[in-house]
């Protein structure tokens, strides 16, 4: 319970970073560097690595994040967040690799339940897996 009430307030503190962060990506107003730099800064204060996490196959990520018990769904929803906005950088620019964060995201996603969200601001977890599944669709390219 501490470690969720931590995430949540985290990303409450952190969510127009969030926002923000994604809204320069979308609008390639953000250099590489600096995306990287604050997606990396958000993990390392919620305690995630985003190095390790994108070393797993999708299927595996879950056991890391909740190796016991039930996971938690704000520290799911925010790793599934950060790849999602490293994917969604790495699209708009064009660099490789995108595909690959999205499936994480993805496969973490769908076991966050579809309504949870840690701020009215946010969309859902099923509105953010629409728009992954969108990205990911090639007739959407």
């Amino acid at each position: 319970m501490y470690r969720h009430d931590y995430i949540l307030r985290l990303i409450q503190r952190l969510g127009a970073a969030l926002l923000s962060l994604r809204d320069k990506i979308l609008r390639r107003q953000q250099d590489d560097v600096a995306v990287r730099t604050e997606i990396g800064e958000i993990a390392r204060q919620a305690g995630l690595d985003l190095e390790v996490a994108r070393s797993l196959q999708p299927q595996q990520l879950l056991m890391w994040l909740a190796p016991v018990g039930e996971p938690d769904p704000a520290k799911l929803w925010l790793m599934a967040e950060l790849l999602y906005l490293e994917g969604l950088h790495a699209h708009a620019s064009g660099a490789a690799g995108w595909r690959a964060d999205f499936e994480r995201a993805l496969a973490i996603l769908t076991h966050v339940p579809h309504d949870w969200r840690p701020d009215p601001a946010f969309p859902t977890a099923g509105q953010r897996l629409a728009e992954i599944r969108a990205l990911l669709d090639p007739a959407s390219e």
